[in-house]
Formats: structure tokens, sequence, C-alpha cells
């Protein structure tokens, strides 16, 4: 029937309509990050009893030349691989914390235990005693049916690297296994060193995390990729259109708005570790790299980019997507 023609009175029903948002969130939120380095929350489920994570300093990127262990046209061949370096010495162990689980409030901090002999540069970073608290790992011991988990406290030694930082990054590193293994391995390593080499291998998978470059305020042509409005439609060009209703008069966060771009916690996951050596001379470059320097210890090729500048810590966990390793790569150049 015509629509002209429908008695008085009768509803038109209009179909449903269904398609999937506009857009991507996984940028989402835009916001400033707290500070230069970021938290991790999340860490593998292993039973393996090891470190989950590492840490080093981004130096610049590099191509090198690999043979290709990928199915595809290439295999078999040699290729060239842009590859990220990252500046790494080894981690220092300065305490460990211990955590219970609470049905009604989560995850709560139960005790903390620091070592005896912290390192001098650490109080640059935080404040804790000379004469450490190791009575608390004593504590946490006699309490252990009612802990949930384990993580070491852990700073970097920014002394040892071409960094011209002086102020070493303290964070939590996770730790696999069952609470029992965590807390001896955590009463084995306070005071001592973990290695890179202690947590991955070269081939494997890791997850990169780190703070991308800051850019300051832009607008959301800039942060959104919006178009450009059309000189009749307004008197502003470089805006969002239409920003919501007049009811309710507030704006929605999916509305594109002038704020901070760049300087966010960013995590990219799988990146291909392609190689480790504790000898900086098969990297080093003539004059140093742009905005770092010169590498003065051991140091990662994390295929492709990371985010961040020069001299930015980024974090390296194990993978949370994938568990293979594909094989150690054979890498036949280095370019300088």
């Amino acid at each position: 029937m015509p629509l002209f023609l429908r008695p008085i009175g009768e509803t038109i029903t209009m179909a449903d309509k269904n398609r999937s948002r506009s857009g991507s969130l996984g940028f989402k939120p835009k916001t400033r990050a707290e500070r230069i380095y970021p938290d991790v929350r999340t860490w593998e489920d292993t039973d393996e009893l090891k470190p989950l994570g590492y840490a080093g300093y981004k130096v610049g990127m590099t191509r090198v030349l690999t043979i290709d262990d990928t199915e595809g046209a290439t295999q078999g061949q040699e290729v060239a691989e842009p590859v990220t370096i990252l500046e790494a010495p080894p981690l220092r162990v300065y305490g460990a914390r211990f955590y219970t689980e609470d049905r009604n409030s989560g995850k709560q901090v139960f005790t903390e235990a620091w070592t005896e002999s912290p390192a001098p540069e650490l109080q640059r970073a935080t404040d804790i005693p000379k004469e450490g608290n190791m009575d608390n790992l004593e504590k946490a011991k006699e309490n252990s049916e009612d802990l949930s988990d384990v993580k070491l406290l852990v700073h970097t030694q920014p002394q040892e690297a071409g960094v011209s930082k002086k102020k070493p990054a303290n964070f939590e590193l996770g730790l696999g296994g069952s609470v029992e293994e965590k807390l001896e391995y955590a009463e084995e390593m306070i005071g001592k060193q973990i290695e890179f080499s202690d947590v991955f291998e070269e081939g494997e998978y890791s997850d990169v995390i780190g703070v991308t470059k800051g850019k300051g305020v832009e607008g959301p042509v800039q942060r959104y990729g919006i178009k450009t409005l059309d000189h009749k439609t307004q008197k502003k060009v470089r805006k969002a259109g239409n920003v919501g209703p007049w009811h309710p008069d507030q704006l929605s966060w999916r509305i594109p708005l002038p704020g901070q771009q760049g300087y966010n916690n960013r995590t990219e996951h799988n990146k291909r570790i392609m190689s480790h050596s504790q000898n900086p001379d098969t990297v080093q470059r003539e004059g140093g790299f742009s905005g770092y320097g010169e590498v003065e210890t051991n140091y990662i090729l994390v295929k492709g980019s990371v985010p961040g500048p020069s001299e930015r810590l980024i974090r390296l966990r194990t993978a949370l997507r994938s568990d293979e390793n594909p094989g150690n790569p054979e890498i036949t150049h280095i370019e300088k």
C-alpha cells in the first residue's frame, strides 16, 4: 500500500539500523601518560618460574640482512629488515612486593621487603632505608598461605649505558610459577641482577610497551583525522561539525575535540626479538646515534619500530597472545 493511502493512526515501523561502529577505539583514551615509562598491569599466566619482563633504552633504528624463515615467496632468501636497537644493561632487584586477594576489595599489598644494600643511585628514584627491611620477608613466609602473588621490585642502571640519564627507573616485574616458587625465587634474587637471557631467547615474540612521542596540544583534524569543513558550513574550518544535541547539554567522549597529542601509553604485541649481544661494537655507529650517543653495554634488536623517542625507556613483556618461537634468526649483516 502506498504511504499516502495508509489509514490515519496506523504506525509505520522502520527497519532497525545495524552496522559496526565508525572509527576504532583501539587508541582510546588519548590522555597524557602519568610518567615517562609505563606500568604493566597484565602478565603472562605461566607455570615456568622466571621473570616475565625486561627493559631497555631506545637507541635508534637500523637495518639488518637476515635469512627469511617465514612462510612466503622469499622464504630461505636474504631479505632486509628494519630493527630497533635497545640498550639494555642488567636490571637490579632491590626488593619484592607480596599481595593478598580479598573478595571485596580485590588485590591488596600485604608487605614489601627491601635489600640491605641498595644501590646509591636508587635514592634518586625512591626513598628506601639503607639498612633495608628483610624482616618483612620472614613475615611473608609465615603467611605464605594467604599470599596470592609475588612481584619483584627492580630498577634500571642508566650509569652503565650510553644514555644521558642519571635517575634510574624503578618498577614491578611479574613472575611465573606458583606462589611458593615465586616466594623462594624472590628471596634468592633480592640484591642480585636479572640478565636479558633470564627472560627471553632470540627469535621469541614479546610485547613492547612504551610512552609515545609527545606533540603537545593539537586540533581534531590532526588528532582524529576528520575532514576540514567547507567555507559555507560554519565560520570555523578545522573543527567537528556537529558536537552533539542541546539536551543533554554535555559532550560525549566520542566527539573529536582538541587536546593532548602523543605522550600516551601504548602496547605493541608480538614484536620479534632478532638478536641480543654483549658486544656493542657490532652495532656501534661512527660518531654515535643521533639523539642518543654511543652504545656502551648489552643491546637488543627488535624487529620493526617501537614507540617513543631516543633515550625513552621501553619495557618488554613475554607475549600474551603468542607463545611460539619460530627459531633463532640468521642475521648475515648489521648496517651501521
